[in-house]
């Protein structure tokens, strides 16, 4: 994986001016969950909630989750309970059909907070001219009106023109096979990608696959557990501020 600074994120712009002079659509795609927006919020929510209505019988959630943080959210949220003592099988699996029932609703999606640097970014390539192509395998039929209500209330492009948004058509589709149809989707434009972001390695190399005249950037925030290995031609980056 490619660690230059962050300056690299700056590449990506000449790069949507290069392609308008060529008389190219630039296409900039950018996935959502834990690439532009962090999920650690909305699972925490769930967790205060699942504290409260536990209140009764598990009074020492409460102080527990008290002291919990966004920082402290991963991929399986209930493991910041069992990190921090909490046996009880069956208490566990009750805060994961908890966390189940919610977790992908537009309701509780709404509650992600932008990651750092990514609204300025996002508009800064919209305005240079991109296409901004919005993918996640968030699904449609329960998810895609807090998405979008999301994108729009924290002020990334949408209702502006040349922006476009793919969803899974349905909760069970497989992630990968999700992906694949995108890229098809993508190449439909006739347009030249110019970059992508995502957090996941598996994704990040599928995209440096199919179009490898791109930056492929890598989100370094939170991945499913044992994530592909990265290609060492993606550009791993904290966050969006560009340096």
């Amino acid at each position: 994986m490619s660690t230059q600074p962050q300056s690299k994120l700056r590449e990506v712009f000449p790069r949507i001016t290069e392609a308008l002079a060529d008389g190219a659509l630039p296409i900039v795609l950018f996935d959502l969950d834990s690439t532009l927006f962090e999920t650690g919020s909305r699972n925490l929510r769930i967790l205060r909630e699942f504290a409260e209505a536990q209140s009764g019988a598990h009074p020492a959630l409460t102080e527990l989750v008290a002291g919990l943080t966004i920082d402290d959210m991963g991929w399986n949220v209930h493991e910041s309970f069992a990190r921090r003592g909490v046996d009880d099988e069956a208490l566990l699996q009750s805060l994961r059909d908890f966390w189940f029932e919610r977790f992908f609703t537009d309701d509780y999606v709404k509650t992600d907070l932008p990651a750092p640097g990514s609204v300025d970014y996002v508009n800064h390539c919209h305005q240079a001219g991109a296409m901004i192509y919005y993918l996640s395998g968030r699904h449609v039929g329960g998810m895609e009106t807090g998405t979008v209500q999301a994108l729009t209330d924290h002020g990334f492009p949408f209702w502006r023109g040349r922006c476009a948004i793919h969803l899974k058509p349905s909760f069970d589709m497989a992630d990968r096979s999700f992906k694949d149809e995108a890229v098809a989707d993508i190449r439909s434009y006739k347009g030249r990608v110019v970059a992508s972001f995502e957090n996941e390695p598996g994704n990040a190399n599928l995209f440096l696959e199919a179009f490898p005249g791109a930056l492929h950037f890598l989100l370094d925030t939170v991945t499913s557990p044992e994530p592909e290995t990265p290609s060492p031609e993606l550009v791993v980056v904290p966050d969006f501020h560009v340096e």
